[in-house]
């Protein structure tokens, strides 16, 4: 006796789409120097751009990233000191020798910021092709004016303390000037986007073995 096996295929189908749902991506922070919440020191700041009497400063702090992602952006902590809260520009770096090195990936700004006393996390993002930053490799977050005659404050990350660098010729790739060790970074975060494990959630295996027994179930009562 022929057996028609076709009306149990969509079973089969959706026990697949189950446990490829639990490989999909997933948007996480892989490096952040904030305080719980996005908390950051809120009078005390590194210039970006316009430095009296030094010239127009840009900035550059090391991460490494917690995880392997592909990069979807980053969150800085910033207020305008003088002229208007023009955007920045801001760069991801490669490590060369322990210092920025070439260009990644440049970053957009999509918020906004005011005035000092006014603080804000500014969101910055990446659009296009998008480096995959390896976990526990070492980049360069670099924070650039548009308009080097305004100043905005980078303000200070809670803890974060080390060497970094800067230049004072508007320059996202240098020459760079080593700051004093013990300095405290400026506070950021950056965002990227993982695959989850290829291994399937329990939830998912439990509902590919429904689908499957179902599946067995319907072929017995047919060859029967």
């Amino acid at each position: 006796m022929r057996v028609r096996i076709f009306s149990v295929v969509p079973a089969a189908v959706l026990a697949l789409v189950i446990v490829a749902q639990a490989r999909e991506a997933r948007a996480d922070t892989v490096f952040s120097n904030f305080g719980p919440g996005q908390t950051y020191v809120g009078n005390s700041w590194w210039f970006v751009g316009n430095d009296p009497g030094a010239g127009a400063e840009v900035d550059a702090f090391s991460f490494a990233p917690s995880e392997t992602a592909t990069l979807t952006g980053a969150d800085l902590a910033l207020t305008a000191l003088s002229g208007s809260a023009t955007p920045l520009n801001v760069y991801i770096e490669s490590n060369s020798g322990g210092a920025p090195g070439t260009i990644l990936d440049t970053l957009t700004q999509t918020g906004s910021y005011s005035a000092y006393p006014t603080t804000a996390v500014v969101n910055f993002t990446c659009s296009g092709i998008c480096s995959t930053l390896d976990a526990g490799t070492t980049y360069w977050i670099v924070g650039q004016q548009t308009d080097a005659t305004n100043q905005t404050g980078w303000l200070y990350s809670l803890a974060d303390t080390g060497t970094w660098f800067y230049n004072e010729v508007n320059s996202a790739t240098g020459p760079w000037t080593t700051a004093t060790a013990g300095n405290n970074f400026s506070a950021f975060d950056v965002t990227g986007t993982a695959s989850t494990s290829p291994v399937p959630e329990p939830g998912s295996v439990a509902l590919l073995g429904t689908g499957l027994l179902g599946l067995a179930g319907v072929l017995r009562r047919r060859l029967a």
